[in-house]
């Protein structure tokens, strides 16, 4: 066995042959970091490696990690994978060791990855890994605190928010954003399997959260903003999609902490959709989410007729709309 380290870009040679064994490993899902990504396209953005094991010359392994480059303090795990055939000899283990190695060694602080297997979920955990309540999704801390501490203590400090265009400098940053626990059920009705917060449903997603935005931004007619601190921690997430009779849904939240800047994102979406010549916006809210409706109402919307409703968790809520011209 021989253990190779890649660094994106790779040659297209190597990303076809990844993207093979991991098809051949979880089967046709879409995988939650493009093709395009191995081969150069976040770079600005991210860095992303990709631990190998190779028997021989056939893949026996991988484990990939990626790391923002405007905030290595953070960094999320995906793609590991073992050949069927050469499992049970601890090679995910020690490719997320090398990979966990690195991240320490360059300084980082948290390093996040999902799991919903038990056998891989023990190994991760002698690894120092530990569960996120209200999730599948596992944080190694450098300084030994539990999840919910770390969570508190990233965003307790306020400062200066700025709205900006949602891109893939995001992927990581937002995972901690989303896996905090907020007091709104449903956090986002516009993005796909829409987004609710971890205090009422569980989160099953970790690398493929930022797909959900770029699922939504494929489209024509839709877009996301976050609210980041100065400091670069991601405190927000607002987006705006227009439908086929030009009406602009907008919805998005922020934590807790940073309320005050609610308006200003929202306002922000509202601002994107009178450039793309709507002139009528909705947003489907939880009728529980009573806060969330009454910073709705100050920007000028009002109460429209019932709409469907959410299942949250394991019950269903009723939905609400909220119109504005």
């Amino acid at each position: 066995m021989a253990t190779f380290r890649h660094e994106t870009p790779v040659p297209e040679e190597l990303a076809e042959e990844l993207f093979a064994f991991w098809g051949n490993v979880f089967g046709p899902e879409e995988p939650d970091i493009p093709l395009s990504v191995f081969l150069g396209e976040e770079t600005e953005h991210n860095r992303h490696v990709v631990w190998a094991e190779r028997d021989g010359a056939t893949l026996a392994g991988t484990c990939g990690m990626m790391t923002p480059v405007a905030d290595p303090r953070l960094a999320g795990i995906g793609e590991v994978a073992t050949r069927p055939e050469s499992r049970g000899r601890g090679i995910a283990g020690r490719l997320c060791e090398e990979a966990l190695d690195e991240f320490v060694g360059d300084g980082g602080e948290a390093v996040f990855l999902g799991t919903e297997n038990p056998d891989a979920a023990r190994i991760y955990h002698r690894l120092g890994w530990r569960r996120i309540d209200g999730s599948t999704v596992w944080v190694n801390l450098t300084n030994g605190d539990s999840p919910g501490q770390y969570l508190a203590e990233r965003f307790s400090q306020r400062a200066e928010v700025q709205i900006t265009p949602g891109d893939a400098s995001l992927r990581v940053p937002m995972i901690p954003l989303l896996l905090a626990p907020h007091d709104w059920q449903i956090l986002d009705a516009n993005v796909p399997t829409r987004m609710i917060s971890t205090s009422y449903a569980n989160q099953n997603s970790c690398m493929g959260l930022y797909r959900r935005y770029g699922h939504l931004v494929k489209r024509d007619g839709a877009t996301w903003f976050a609210a980041k601190t100065k400091d670069g921690r991601q405190v927000g997430i607002a987006t705006a999609v227009v439908d086929d009779r030009n009406i602009c849904h907008v919805d998005g939240f922020t934590h807790q902490r940073f309320l005050n800047s609610y308006c200003e994102l929202i306002e922000t979406a509202i601002e994107w959709g009178t450039r793309h010549d709507s002139q009528r916006f909705m947003a489907k809210l939880s009728a529980e989410d009573d806060e969330k409706r009454g910073y709705f109402e100050r920007l000028g919307f009002r109460t429209g007729p019932g709409n469907g409703g959410f299942t949250v968790g394991d019950r269903e809520v009723a939905a609400i709309s909220m119109v504005a011209e």
